[in-house]
């Protein structure tokens, strides 16, 4: 009986010590060029598949372990990478990623860099 009891307090602590280390966090993603709202942007933890998007606003929410990674990404922009620390409030400004046209090519199926194409492909004017 005394080590059913150990092994259930154990248990106990453990999921106290779990659900104590994670927090609700929230921010906003703004454009470096103007400084409007980024909607749709990509929130998720670094190496989980925990994340969330920005709404219309560019605001999100999201319930994430503490010391952990967030990291910041969308199409046509630089990737950005904050570690979460105590504050509750992440305001993210993202800066254009900028491509040369001849190193994308559009396929059937989206896009592809030129380097990483395999096939056949046809130029038209």
């Amino acid at each position: 009986m005394k080590q059913l009891f150990l092994i259930g307090l154990t248990l106990f602590i453990g999921i106290a010590q779990i659900i104590a280390q994670t927090k609700q966090i929230s921010g906003k993603v703004t454009s470096a060029e103007d400084g409007s709202p980024v909607p749709g942007v990509s929130v998720s933890v670094k190496g989980t598949t925990t994340g969330t998007i920005t709404n219309s606003d560019g605001i999100f929410f999201l319930t994430v372990p503490e010391n952990q990674v967030l990291t910041f990404s969308f199409v046509g922009m630089k990737k950005v990478e904050v570690p979460v620390t105590e504050s509750d409030t992440y305001n993210v400004v993202m800066y254009s990623d900028i491509i040369g046209v001849d190193e994308v090519m559009v396929v059937a199926y989206g896009t592809a860099k030129k380097e990483s194409f395999t096939g056949s492909a046809e130029v038209i004017n």
